[in-house]
């Protein structure tokens, strides 16, 4: 069974409407019905908070997220030679910085247009940044 339909029913078994289960997450109600019908994949962070609240083993919905993410530690995802600098720079980054390798996880699994908004804006934000180094 898939985390959508893991979800969904969870739910439905508690008798809980979308926005009742929304209200308990601090989230959206549509964002419940992206979760559950596998248009939006929720964070670790946010199953984790769904495993508490349908009061069920942590274990029982991460399995399902975890086969939903790449494995980055499988064959064929190593990177044994790297030919541009820019990426060994930006590996560097990505360890030093956790937050920033969830972040862009999280925008690797958003709908197509909304991520070309995200990486539009931070773009753009970066652009500003070099304008006016001086104003930050």
């Amino acid at each position: 069974m898939s985390l959508s339909e893991k979800l969904r029913q969870l739910r439905d078994k508690q008798n809980w409407s979308q926005e009742t289960l929304a209200d308990m997450m601090n989230i959206h109600r549509s964002t419940v019905s992206r979760y559950e019908t596998g248009a939006s994949v929720p964070t670790y962070q946010t199953v984790i908070r769904f495993a508490e609240i349908f009061k069920v083993e942590k274990d029982y919905l991460v399995d399902e997220l975890d086969k939903m993410l790449p494995n980055v530690e499988a064959p064929g995802y190593v990177l044994e030679k790297l030919e541009d600098a820019d990426i060994e720079f930006i590996l560097q980054l990505l360890k030093n910085e956790p937050e920033l390798k969830t972040a862009l996880v999280e925008l690797h699994l958003m709908p197509p247009k909304r991520k070309a908004f995200y990486v539009d804006a931070i773009t753009n934000f970066i652009k500003v940044n070099k304008r006016h180094k001086h104003k930050f």
